[in-house]
């Protein structure tokens, strides 16, 4: 493992846990969730959320659907949907000892003070413009970003289903795959996590999974190296 560089900040994040807007359609499996999450960051483990969308994204699809918003202004709208959907999961409402932060800092601070940060993105996407003003990136990639950028060593996309599915033949189930390598992840194209995120993934050499959020068991298990039902994310063939 590599020395921090001296005079620089080592977040030393654990994992990055991007919590889909998919969960959010039920608040009590979505309050159960982030409350294991809390958990965690009760007892020591350094998770960091990252918020998908959610509700607030999908009234920014249909508007685009009724009037095709100008590239920029839907970027801009997501990011700022994330931002409200981390205020809900942050709220009191959710889940106790949570934090909602907008910057590095105020991460650490509340991990430091045994607080589970649930990152509101916006003002990271904005300044530091690290993704296309495009629909095909969704918050799956800005989590995998967020993970690189802090040096997290794991990052765990969590929706509402098992993991990432392979077809099966006609008129047999898909099967879930219990692991795949990154690259072949993205050149599956947009699965249960979007093309963007798998190929920065591959890129650059994040261990992830695929987990269901709405088992929060499967999520602590995975986070504490125990073996869980999922999708294992290789970072290389």
């Amino acid at each position: 493992m590599r020395r921090p560089l001296p005079g620089f900040v080592h977040p030393e994040l654990g994992c990055v846990v991007k919590v889909g807007g998919s969960l959010t359609r039920d608040l009590e499996e979505a309050s159960r969730l982030v409350g294991a999450l809390a958990a965690l960051a009760g007892s020591g483990q350094r998770i960091l959320v990252v918020p998908g969308g959610g509700r607030p994204d999908k009234a920014i699809e249909a508007i685009d659907r009724e009037r095709p918003l100008a590239p920029d202004t839907a970027h801009r709208a997501c990011a700022l949907a994330q931002d409200q959907t981390g205020l809900i999961l942050a709220d009191p409402a959710i889940a106790r000892d949570t934090e909602a932060c907008t910057t590095v800092g105020q991460c650490l601070a509340a991990l430091d003070g045994g607080r589970l940060p649930i990152l509101l993105p916006s003002r990271l996407i904005l300044t530091a413009e690290p993704v296309e003003a495009s629909w095909d990136i969704t918050s799956d990639a800005i989590g995998a970003w967020v993970a690189w950028l802090l040096g997290a060593k794991r990052y765990a996309v969590l929706t509402d289903v098992d993991g990432v599915y392979a077809a099966g033949r006609i008129g047999e189930p898909d099967q879930l795959l219990a692991e795949i390598a990154a690259a072949d992840l993205a050149a599956m194209g947009h699965t249960s996590v979007d093309a963007c995120a798998a190929a920065f993934i591959a890129a650059k050499g994040i261990e992830a999974a695929v987990l269901n959020g709405r088992c929060p068991e499967r999520v602590v298990d995975w986070i504490e190296r125990r073996p869980c039902r999922g999708t294992l994310i290789r970072p290389a063939p």
